[in-house]
């Protein structure tokens, strides 16, 4: 199992960020969401939110290049390390080290493993173990192999390879190559987690032909995933033919393990089949069809069933960048409560996924499963729990609070909404309240023109009877621009109370985040 990660200087991240599969001290929903180890209790599952391009991606580019170092044979681990994706927005990360470290159960030990690279090297590297206390396995201080250090008598039986170990190699592969039990679970903890992008058709759709085959039930396992979803298959052909010759060439010049990512010589067909139909809608048989004419959202689930199975037969860890991709919350949510469940998940399979699903901030969730990424203006990604908030109660509304922007990691839109809503409403005044203000000034000026002119003509024939027609005019006439005056009122009023909702709006949002500055601190 997965206690947790860290890593520092690796693509958008700079500085160090660690993710805990630990749980807090929050006890909501730990019967089905947690369990319980003799190192504390573990989370079954965790999802991180943030805004696109805010480095969830990158987190679990993280970890995979972790897993690639570790896994890779000598010169393309060399290869790996040299062209190391350092932190790009600053001049000094080429001078920092990058840190990879996970800490993780094997076979009931706890073990923490990790390395430092700098400069195409292999800064540091430790293994500590962990029973029921804490002790040093082995510890190198330097790219040199004389600065290595073996302390546990459990790798007594690879110390004649620590010369072999060059600057740009791990002494794991060394160890691992020789043998040794300790270090080789760490390689085959590597080895059997899966980390993928849900977009990766082709090497989900290997992962789950992979399963099928080897599996005995495994596509009847496949097939009641697929159904659980309703999507009206009833039943799976799945046809493998493999090109000998092909593979066996493929084999001799390509490392086993980088054949899993394109299955040589392997061709695969995968026909779903439905139920056909006559004239009065009474089934009559079956029709099949291939897999490739089902929906997107079908064949994703598809893809990712092996790799999703897999997981919670052998208990292992999976990694899944954006699980939300071409899939309905609903089954999202399905997929979810299939790890964070007993009965499903009997040897407490791990979880970890980005996703924009925030309809699962609403299920049966802890805040300590929860954590989110967000860049600053320099291009820095972090990463960071929901736990890390104070005065997160059980009943908060942590869906709506996360919409708001109280635990950041959102879009930042204020930036551009706000002007288009200041200048739709300067368009307003300018295009329409403008122009009726001058026509009502027009009037005014036409109608004091007019009394002007109809008192003086009254007085000069002195006919006391016309001016009191006119002043009746005018009367009327100064009603009409009374009630357009009125009128306008209003639409000012109206205005104003929109520019003091606007303005509630941001002082609202300058209040949370005041308030989240204060947590943060």
């Amino acid at each position: 199992m997965l206690i947790g990660f860290t890593f520092s200087n690796f693509m958008s991240f700079y500085g160090e960020n660690t993710f805990s599969m630990k749980t807090g001290k929050d006890t909501q929903f730990s019967e089905l969401n947690t369990t319980k180890t003799k190192y504390g209790e573990l989370l079954k599952s965790a999802f991180v939110y943030g805004a696109n391009g805010s480095g969830k991606t990158n987190f679990i580019k993280a970890i995979d290049y972790m897993k690639a170092v570790v896994l890779s044979e000598l010169t393309t681990q060399s290869k790996n390390i040299a062209n190391i994706d350092n932190f790009a927005f600053s001049k000094k990360s080429e001078e920092v080290p990058s840190l990879f470290e996970i800490v993780i159960i094997v076979n009931g030990t706890q073990y923490e493993y990790g390395f430092e690279l700098l400069a195409g090297e292999v800064n540091k590297e430790y293994l500590y173990r962990k029973n029921s206390r804490k002790t040093l396995v082995f510890t190198r201080t330097s790219p040199d192999y004389n600065d290595i250090t073996i302390i546990s008598k459990d790798m007594s039986n690879v110390k004649n390879l620590v010369k072999n170990t060059r600057r740009d190699n791990l002494f794991l592969y060394w160890a691992n190559g020789g043998n040794n039990e300790i270090a080789m679970s760490i390689y085959n903890w590597f080895d059997n987690i899966n980390i993928f992008d849900a977009q990766d058709t082709s090497y989900l759709l290997n992962a789950t032909v992979d399963y099928i085959e080897g599996t005995s039930d495994g596509t009847n396992n496949v097939l009641s995933l697929i159904q659980s979803a309703g999507v009206g298959i009833n039943d799976l052909e799945i046809e493998i033919t493999v090109n000998e010759d092909e593979l066996e060439f493929i084999q001799k010049a390509v490392k086993k393990r980088y054949l899993e990512s394109f299955s040589p010589g392997r061709a695969v067909s995968v026909m779903a089949k439905h139920d056909l139909y006559d004239e009065a809608w009474e089934r009559i048989g079956a029709v099949s069809l291939p897999v490739q004419l089902e929906s997107a959202g079908t064949k994703k689930l598809f893809e990712i069933s092996g790799p999703i199975l897999s997981t919670l037969e052998n208990g292992g860890v999976v990694f899944i960048d954006e699980i939300d991709a071409r899939l309905h919350p609903m089954l999202v949510r399905h997929l979810v409560m299939m790890f964070n469940s007993i009965s499903q998940n009997p040897n407490n399979a791990q979880l970890i996924c980005n996703t924009h699903d925030v309809l699962l901030l609403d299920e049966d969730i802890r805040r300590d499963q929860v954590y989110f990424t967000e860049k600053d203006e320099y291009g820095v990604s972090t990463l960071y729990s929901l736990n890390d908030f104070n005065g997160v109660r059980k009943d908060s509304k942590i869906l709506k609070q996360y919409l708001l922007g109280v635990y950041g990691a959102t879009p930042k839109l204020e930036d551009f909404e706000v002007p288009v809503v200041n200048e739709a409403i300067h368009a307003y005044r300018e295009v329409v309240v403008s122009p009726q203000f001058r026509e009502l000034e027009r009037l005014r000026a036409d109608a004091k023109s007019r009394e002007a002119s109809a008192l003086a003509d009254a007085e000069q024939r002195g006919e006391s009877r016309e001016r009191a027609k006119w002043e009746e005019v005018v009367a009327d006439k100064d009603a009409a621009i009374a009630d357009k005056d009125a009128a306008f009122a209003d639409k000012d009023a109206a205005i104003a109370d929109k520019d003091a909702a606007l303005a509630d709006k941001d002082a609202e949002i300058e209040k949370l985040r005041a308030q989240l500055d204060n947590q943060r601190e």
